[in-house]
């Protein structure tokens, strides 16, 4: 992976996110492409029908049941590898008006509770990890889940957790062209009936919640608001086709919120 990824936004979304040094960290199921939460679920759903038979038909009916009722709890922010896309800036950064944030990679890795990782394009690849999932319930005994449900049920959930982490990750090969890579944040999210409230371990933030359009999403707040082992989290800024700042204001504003020596440079990008 490029040590620099990309955040491409419009140029409000670009000084919250200087000012405040925060990324949000939304909810899978609030992504732009609503089929995205589908891609994966439904290959899962595929390879349960081709694996059942009248042996193993009850090990896969409870599984799919804990699945199929189960939102993913995984929450990301996206970036791409791609400096200068105009794809990106036309969708992602207010049609060329807006900023490109070019993050430090390997800040991340100093984080504690997140991962980063290329988006999967690869069908043949979603398939095969897939398959190396599934081998848990595959090989679990039929004979001893009625004697021993509450070691499967743990089986069912781990695996279940591997496939939303697969899912946060992959995407069809027709989005191949926006390079894009996703920090992955999945805390674990129970509900305590008995005390009527949720609890969280793992998590990066307390859960916040914001407004768009008529629906309410659920994120995490990731900070960067300190340098790790002498890494800088941001180290280039770029300014989209259309965009009218002055280089030395932007400067000026990054500065004064504490990041210094990043590149500022104008989207090559032919797009007016």
């Amino acid at each position: 992976m490029n040590n620099v990824i990309y955040h491409y936004c419009n140029i409000d979304s670009f000084k919250a996110i200087i000012q405040n040094k925060t990324l949000w960290l939304s909810s899978i199921y609030n992504l732009n492409d609503y089929k995205e939460i589908h891609w994966i679920k439904d290959k899962v759903s595929n390879r349960i029908k081709e694996l059942t038979t009248k042996h193993n038909f009850k090990k896969y009916e409870l599984f799919e049941e804990m699945y199929l009722i189960q939102h993913p709890l995984v929450y990301v922010a996206s970036f791409s590898q791609g400096q200068d896309l105009l794809s990106q800036w036309r969708a992602y950064a207010n049609d060329g008006k807006g900023i490109a944030i070019g993050f430090n990679s390997e800040y991340f890795d100093y984080t504690n509770n997140i991962k980063i990782s290329k988006v999967l394009y690869s069908e043949e690849e979603q398939n095969r990890q897939i398959e190396e999932i599934l081998d848990s319930i595959e090989n679990f005994d039929n004979s001893i889940i009625k004697t021993d449900f509450d070691c499967f049920k743990k089986i069912c959930q781990e695996t279940i957790t591997k496939i939303n982490n697969l899912a946060a990750k992959s995407k069809s090969e027709l989005f191949k062209e926006e390079q894009e890579v996703r920090v992955i944040h999945n805390p674990i999210i129970t509900n305590d009936r008995k005390n009527s409230r949720y609890n969280f371990e793992n998590s990066i933030s307390n859960m916040k919640f914001r407004t768009c359009h008529d629906n309410i999403i659920p994120y995490f707040e990731l900070k960067f608001d300190k340098n790790k082992d002498d890494i800088s989290p941001i180290v280039e800024i770029i300014k989209g086709p259309k965009n009218r700042a002055i280089d030395k204001e932007i400067r000026m504003f990054m500065s004064i919120n504490g990041f210094h020596d990043m590149k500022i440079k104008k989207s090559n990008a032919s797009y007016r």
